[in-house]
Order: structure tokens, then sequence, then C-alpha cells
């Protein structure tokens, strides 16, 4: 026999890897591909639906049983954080399973409450606010609120990602000049999205210049609360609980820090004991001087619940004046904005 030529050697070895590759390619398919995070309370069994779940840097939300679904990466491990509002979190490590006929693994985690309050808190730096608390029990209530708030405020922002939705606003304006008799009023309706709604939080430019006697005052929006800028600008501190209209809420005061001399905002945010979740919040400007602009600026944001553990502002009303007289006895101006239909553009929540 003659000896082969490595052209033939080389050929068959080919062969054979092609012919084996489909068997390696079989047994890493057969290993499960999705990982099912199923999200419960611990005490009555019953799901929880908008917890936040967080894996590979990405958050997502649970859906009406509680349930959500994430690709084991590569490696096979995932570390998972679990959050709700109103229970403490959780912090898993988990491996992917071994079964050669399995598709999905699951993986169930039970939640416990939490009063008022999540593990992780937020220190308050006392030196540098006005108002020091010595009171050990009240600086814990505000680390707690002060969490539910950001939390709160952080969830929102993940729920609107979600679901996206389109808004019909309806903005009524009534301003008194006090060389004019009886308030002019005006209505509108606008159109917006869940993307696009709702001003952004400029440290140190509440007040913006627009023109030589004009000016635009952003407003305290919801995403706001969860900004890093405005937590680093601001003091918080819990009141107590109180009754409002009906519901055990817990006041949380919040103001500028010391140093921060500028037009800044202060006011308080209320929160449903119960739900742990946003029924109201107040804000007015301080720190106001003769900048030219206003010279005073208040008003407050009521809160709707469209999905369970999830605040969406409802409706904003503000008032302002521009001169050295009381609100209602000069010249002032009032707007109120006001939801009139939300429609969501992909998929409803739970």
């Amino acid at each position: 026999m003659g000896r082969p030529r490595l052209g033939t050697l080389a050929l068959a070895l080919l062969t054979f890897a092609v012919a084996a590759s489909p068997r390696r390619t079989a047994s890493v398919a057969s290993l499960p591909n999705t990982l099912l995070v199923r999200v419960l309370d611990s005490t009555s069994g019953v799901p929880l639906p908008n917890a936040e779940v967080t894996a590979i840097g990405r958050n997502a939300l649970t859906d009406a049983r509680g349930q959500v679904r994430i690709l084991w990466p590569a490696e096979g491990t995932l570390s998972i954080r679990v959050r709700q509002l109103g229970f403490r979190y959780v912090q898993r490590t988990v491996q992917r399973g071994t079964s050669p006929t399995a598709t999905e693994d699951t993986l169930t985690i039970a939640m416990q409450r939490a009063a008022f309050a999540l593990p992780q808190m937020t220190a308050v730096a006392r030196p540098r606010c006005r108002d020091g608390e010595s009171d050990s029990r009240r600086s814990a209530l505000s680390e707690s609120a002060m969490e539910l708030l950001r939390f709160g405020a952080e969830q929102y922002g993940t729920f609107r990602r979600r679901y996206p939705f389109a808004l019909t606003v309806e903005r009524r304006t009534e301003i008194a000049d006090p060389y004019v008799d009886g308030p002019k009023r005006r209505q509108s309706e606008e159109l917006t999205n869940s993307d696009e709604w709702g001003d952004r939080y400029f440290p140190g430019r509440v007040m913006q210049r627009t023109g030589g006697q004009s000016w635009f005052v952003p407003l305290l929006f919801v995403s706001a609360l969860a900004d890093s800028a405005f937590w680093a600008r601001h003091c918080f501190v819990a009141r107590g609980v109180e009754s409002r209209e009906g519901k055990r809420v817990i006041r949380l005061d919040f103001g500028p820090a010391l140093g921060v001399n500028e037009p800044e905002w202060e006011g308080a945010a209320w929160i449903d004991s119960a739900g742990s979740v946003l029924a109201r919040v107040e804000f007015r400007l301080t720190n106001l001087r003769d900048y030219g602009g206003p010279r005073a600026f208040e008003g407050y944001t009521v809160f709707t619940t469209p999905s369970p553990y999830i605040a969406r502002p409802d409706s904003t009303v503000a008032s302002w004046r521009s001169n050295g007289s009381a609100i209602g006895s000069g010249g002032w101006s009032k707007q109120a904005l006001v939801i009139r239909e939300v429609r969501y553009t992909k998929e409803a929540p739970p």
C-alpha cells in the first residue's frame, strides 16, 4: 500500500470533527437556559407583582403572578437581588441546574415584611443639615423613610420603562394682574408620553432665566426623589406618623443642606405606611432673594397607584407670585396639571 497523502489525513480529521460537533452542541443545549424567579409574601404566600429583580446589572419587575424570567449567563452563576416596598430585600447566588431534560430552572423567593423600611439604610450627614436630630428613634425612622422614598422613585422609573404609556394632560392656568379686573383663565390639553413627561432636576438651576423678565421653574418631579444630585443637596427628617385622608402616613420633610444658598426646593413627602408608596409631595422654593424672578413658588403633587406598589404622579398644582404681595392678594398665577387619560403602548401592567 502506498503512503497516504497529507491532504487525505487532513480531510479525515476534518470529517471527524464535523461529525463529532453535533454531539457536543446537543450536550450544551440540554442544560436549562432560563431561570424562572417566583416572588411571594412569606406570610400569606400571595405572589408579589412589581418586585424589582436585579441580575447581571439589569432590573426587571415581576408580573401579576410574581414571576420574571432571566437568561442564564454562559458561566451558569447568577447573583440576584430582589426588592419590594415594605419588605426586606433578598440577596441570593444561584447555580444553573444540570438536568439533561429541563429547559428552565425555578427559584422561589419568600419575602418578609418590614416595618416601613428596607434593611439597606442611607445615613443622614447631620453636620451639614440645619435640623439636627438627637432622638435615635426619629433618626432611624428618617433613614427608613428616606430609603422608602428613594426606592419608590426608582421603582417608578423601572415601571415606566417596562410599561411605557401615553398621556393626555389637561393644563389649567389662572393669572391675576393687579391692574386688570378679574383673573385670566386658560385651559388646554397636551399629549405626552412616559419618556418625556416630567421636568428634570438641575442642581443649582431650579430657576432658569429665559428672558429679561421671564423665568422657567422646572417642577419637582418624582424622578428627582431618586436623583443622587438631589439627595446630595438636601437633608431629610421624618416627623412621625400622621393621619391624612383616613390613612396612616409617614411625613418626611426635606430642605437644602447647609452651604446651599441659591434657590432650591424644600417641602414634605407623605408615604402611605400600609402600602409603603408615595401619597403626596408638597414643595416650595426657598432661598429666594431679589433675583428678578418669582418671590414665592409653592405647590403639591398627588399620586395614584396604577399597579401594586407603584406610585405614579396623578396631578400637580402650583402657585407663584412675582411681587411683594401675598398669593391671592396681588399679582399671582396658578396652574394645575391633571391627567385625563393614560394609554399603555405595549402591554398593561399587572
